[in-house]
């Protein structure tokens, strides 16, 4: 009985959640298209790139998530020779699909590997150039830990909540955020600290 009904909880979170995975679809088709550079030829060797793969893996087991809730979880056993072909397919990550990532992610060397926390909320167009990590530090709720839209990662930049950073931040190689970022910060270091401010004109 109790198996019945968490079929029937699934199918009420999917139908809810169809606006959410054709969202999640879309920001899909954005990120491939940025990936193609507005050339054509590109979509045939596309999906053998490894940013592609890791995009890819992570948009479809979202709208999972969000089509199923936390029923999810349990359903990835069935999937499991889908599961297993685009983590061969892409290279080792772990972003996890709870984590919510906007719309413009993309990945420069994703083979250097990238770990987001599944509390994690990201803005739109998020650049990390690999070997990043948006965790924390200790136990992390949902809003603890965040980055802002057209926010740059280094390599090997992490950002470890509980912590804020703001839009269009920009994080150099290697530097490791535990403080709060504002708005056009610059920053580096360990821990990170903002270098400059960039101005912007109204």
């Amino acid at each position: 009985m109790g198996a019945k009904i968490n079929w029937y909880v699934a199918i009420a979170v999917g139908n809810s959640g169809w606006r959410a995975f054709s969202e999640q679809w879309g920001y899909l088709m954005h990120e491939l298209t940025l990936l193609a550079d507005g050339k054509a030829a590109r979509w045939l060797v596309l999906f053998f790139e490894p940013s592609a793969g890791v995009i890819i893996s992570y948009r479809l087991d979202r709208c999972g998530y969000l089509l199923f809730g936390s029923n999810w979880t349990a359903m990835r056993i069935l999937f499991f020779p889908v599961i297993l072909f685009l983590g061969l397919w892409s290279c080792r990550h772990e972003i996890c699909w709870k984590a919510e990532v906007g719309k413009g992610l993309r990945i420069i060397h994703p083979t250097l590997g990238v770990v987001m926390h599944a509390e994690a909320i990201v803005g739109e167009n998020c650049v990390l150039l690999g070997g990043n990590i948006i965790g924390g530090r200790k136990s992390i709720r949902r809003g603890e830990l965040v980055v802002g839209n057209n926010v740059v990662l280094g390599v090997h930049a992490c950002v470890l909540g509980p912590v804020k950073v703001g839009n269009r931040v920009q994080i150099g190689a290697g530097a490791v955020v535990v403080h709060d970022l504002a708005d056009d910060a610059v920053a580096v270091g360990i821990p990170a600290r903002p270098i400059s401010e960039r101005r912007v004109s109204a």
